[in-house]
C-alpha cells in the first residue's frame, strides 16, 4: 500500500484534475463489462499499461507487478469456472469435453466452461488494469476532493479520511511492536511466534481503540460539530486524457464489433 501511495504522489499526472483520470478509468471499466470479449479485456490491459508507463511515467515493473499479483488471485477464481471437481465416477457427467480421474476425485471441463472462464478472466483483468491506473496516478486526497464535488455525504468522506490516515499510523505501530518482540526472541520458533503474534494482534487492537478515543476527545475539545475542513486544491487540465480516452473507447468498440 505504501508503494502505491508513493507512486500516486510521484507521477507525471499527479497535478491533473482527478475528473479526467477517474472518468477514463471508469469508462474503460464500463466497456470491459459491457463488451464481453476476451480481446476487449486484453486490449484494455495494454492501453492502461501504456498510459501508466508512457504518459504517467510509472515503472513498468510497478504496474506489471501490481497487475500480476491481482491476476494470480484471479487465476484461482477462473480455474473454478473452467474446471469442475467431484467425487466418485465421472462417467455420468454430461456435457463435458474431457474428464480426468484422480482416485476418488474427478476433474471435468468443456469448451463452454473454458470460454466462460476466459471471458470472465479477461474482463476482470481489464477492469483491474483500469483501477490500477487510477490508484497509481491519483492519491486519495484527490479522490476525496472529487467526491466533495460530486456531493458525496460529508460523514462518509470524513470516515474515509480518518480510516486512510489511521492505516499508516497503525502500520507504523505494528512495525514498532514487531521489532520489539523480535529483539526479545519473540519469534525464535513456531510456538513462540504464534504466541507473540496473538499478543501483537491484541495490543494493536487496544492501540487502535485508544487512538480513536484520543482523536474523538481532541475533536470534541475543539468544538467539532460538522465536517473536516481541508484546503482546496488547484488542478491542471490535460486534454491529452480526453483524446486518449476517445482513442481507447474507439479501439475497444472496434475490437468488439470486428470480433
Amino acid at each position: 500500500m505504501e508503494l502505491i501511495d508513493h507512486y500516486a504522489y510521484n507521477n507525471k499526472l499527479r497535478a491533473v484534475d482527478p475528473v479526467y483520470k477517474a472518468g477514463l478509468a471508469l469508462m474503460v471499466l464500463a466497456l470491459c463489462l459491457l463488451l464481453n470479449r476476451p480481446a476487449v479485456g486484453l486490449l484494455a490491459v495494454c492501453w492502461m499499461g501504456l498510459l501508466s508507463t508512457a504518459v504517467a511515467g510509472l515503472p513498468i515493473r510497478v504496474f506489471g507487478g501490481v497487475l500480476f499479483a491481482e491476476g494470480s488471485f484471479l487465476l484461482l477464481a477462473v480455474a473454478g469456472l473452467a474446471v469442475s471437481v467431484g467425487v466418485g465416477s465421472a462417467d455420468g457427467v454430461a456435457g463435458v469435453g474431457w474428464t480426468v480421474q484422480l482416485g476418488p476425485l474427478w476433474l471435468a471441463s468443456s469448451p463452454a466452461s473454458i470460454s466462460t472462464a476466459l471471458r470472465a478472466g479477461t474482463r476482470a483483468l481489464g477492469g483491474a488494469a483500469a483501477m490500477n491506473f487510477l490508484a497509481l496516478t491519483t492519491p486519495l486526497v484527490d479522490l476525496i476532493e472529487l467526491m466533495r464535488r460530486l456531493r458525496v455525504p460529508a460523514i462518509l468522506i470524513d470516515i474515509m479520511t480518518l480510516m486512510y490516515r489511521n492505516i499508516f499510523v497503525l502500520l507504523e505501530s505494528l512495525e514498532r511492536m514487531h521489532t520489539a518482540q523480535d529483539t526479545r526472541l519473540g519469534y525464535v520458533n513456531f510456538r513462540r511466534g504464534m504466541a507473540s503474534a496473538g499478543v501483537l494482534a491484541s495490543r494493536l487492537f487496544i492501540d487502535a481503540y485508544q487512538r480513536g478515543q484520543r482523536l474523538q476527545t481532541a475533536l470534541s475539545s475543539r468544538g467539532f460539530t460538522s465536517d473536516l475542513k481541508v484546503l482546496p486544491i488547484n488542478y491542471d487540465s490535460d486534454w491529452r486524457i480526453i483524446v486518449l480516452g476517445a482513442a481507447v473507447a474507439a479501439s475497444l468498440t472496434s475490437v468488439w464489433v470486428l470480433l
